[in-house]
């Protein structure tokens, strides 16, 4: 994903003062609760505002549906800093999700809501957002303010992928209809938004199994309009079209994008092509992806034996694996690893959990172990002890996401670390695990 979407300057208008006002500090005295929740009502746009800021400071999740009418304030600004209020709530790490962000989207104007997109599986805590912020962000879809728009459906995003994992989206059919509006759009900023929000809660329902015809239609709806997003003329909305597509596993979109890398052949639409038909893993394109295990770019041929794992086609796994076993490349062998823990095949669990020592390797082994999910979280608590620091670092990042509440004595050990990046990883999969507490009282 490229950043050049959120360095267009009309997206910035709105947010910069709402950006300073949340970004200021918090009141030096005690306010109590009752106090600031009752400013969140005030007829005065600023007072509306510090009481965001000091609900936000104090992480009180308490106050949350008593932020979701601010979600269609009239005030743009104020409706802005509600929505970036309510995202920050539920973040594990803030900060940590800026640095992340930044790391891969270097353009100025991206803002908190596109950087927790982009940080993926674990940017939330293990608290559920409730109904009333699920629906006040689908008002603010269809805000007359693009920045808030925007910020809108990523946080949609963020928010409602670990709802829509369980099968326990509120009111599905609304936040998908509020994306295809957008989607409809002409502004590409606006469409690519909708585009990667639309594949990632649609991804994530898809995992979860969760069937009705309403949500089939409205996926074949959405699934066919990114598919049109596969001609646009802006790159970025392109790109974005075909990683959203991938995300989905839209399989009436695989001849499409096929026939794009058989067209492009090289270069960044090539490889995003094949990485979406690769993430979709349909029988069907076991032909493709067994052709390309001769290619001459290492990073083709990743993608090919990913696709075949995906497919779970035996006699296409065993010719993989007898046609790769002397290929040199590191992710060639990284992958097949993968491959191989798919079919439950863990004995080369240590070259994929080693990936994480290698820059070049590091997001597709975090991306691995991801996809692999709870198999997986039984496995690595033998690196624990890792020699490497980058390794238990990878190792305690992933357990909040693919593990579960037998995971937390191996998180606490890793939270006691004499590395700080690897306490420092286990503290946030700790969060991701572990409801917060309710708070009460006073702001502090």
């Amino acid at each position: 994903m490229t950043g050049t979407m959120a360095a267009r300057p009309f997206l910035l208008a709105a947010i910069v003062v709402a950006a300073s006002l949340l970004a200021a500090p918090a009141l030096a005295q005690d306010v109590a609760f009752e106090t600031v929740i009752a400013g969140l009502k005030s007829p005065d746009p600023s007072a509306r505002i510090r009481s965001l800021v000091l609900l936000r400071q104090a992480g009180y999740l308490e106050a949350a549906p008593a932020l979701a009418p601010l979600l269609a304030d009239p005030d743009p600004t104020v409706q802005g800093a509600a929505v970036e209020t309510v995202l920050g709530l539920y973040l594990v790490d803030a900060n940590y999700t800026w640095a992340f962000g930044r790391s891969i989207i270097r353009e100025k104007g991206a803002t908190l809501a596109l950087f927790a997109f982009v940080q993926g599986p674990g940017a939330t805590i293990a608290n559920p957002a409730p109904p009333e912020i699920i629906r006040g962000l689908v008002l603010a879809t269809g805000s007359i303010t693009p920045a808030v728009r925007f910020d809108a459906a990523y946080s949609l995003a963020v928010l409602g992928r670990p709802l829509a994992l369980r099968g326990r989206l509120p009111d599905t059919n609304a936040v998908l209809d509020g994306l295809i509006a957008m989607l409809r759009e002409s502004s590409p900023v606006m469409k690519q938004a909708a585009t990667n929000a639309l594949g990632r809660l649609l991804g994530a329902a898809n995992e979860s199994g969760a069937a009705g015809t309403d949500l089939a239609s409205l996926r074949v709806e959405a699934g066919d309009l990114i598919v049109g997003g596969l001609n646009e003329a802006d790159l970025d909305l392109r790109l974005a079209s075909m990683g959203a597509l991938g995300e989905m596993r839209y399989e009436r979109a695989v001849q499409s994008l096929t026939d794009l890398f058989t067209y492009h052949k090289k270069g960044p639409e090539a490889m995003a092509a094949l990485d979406a038909v690769a993430k979709i893993g349909h029988p069907g394109s076991l032909p493709v992806f067994l052709a390309q295990l001769d290619h001459r770019d290492s990073q083709v041929r990743r993608l090919a034996i990913e696709g075949i794992a995906r497919t779970g086609d035996t006699a296409s796994m065993a010719q993989m694996k007898a046609r790769m076993g002397r290929d040199q490349s590191p992710y060639v062998g990284h992958a097949l690893a993968f491959a191989k823990a798919r079919t439950g095949d863990f004995s080369e669990m240590t070259k994929l959990v080693q990936g994480f020592r290698y820059s070049s390797l590091e997001a597709d082994t975090f991306a691995y172990l991801v996809e692999l999910g709870a198999p997986a979280a039984g496995e690595l608590g033998a690196f624990a002890t890792h020699g490497d620091a980058k390794v238990r670092t990878g190792v305690a990042e992933v357990l909040g996401i693919v593990g579960d509440q037998t995971s937390l004595g191996l998180i606490d050990v890793l939270m006691r670390d004499r590395h700080k990046q690897v306490a420092a990883a286990a503290a946030r999969s700790h969060k991701r695990l572990v409801p917060r507490a309710g708070a009460a009282g006073r702001v502090p």
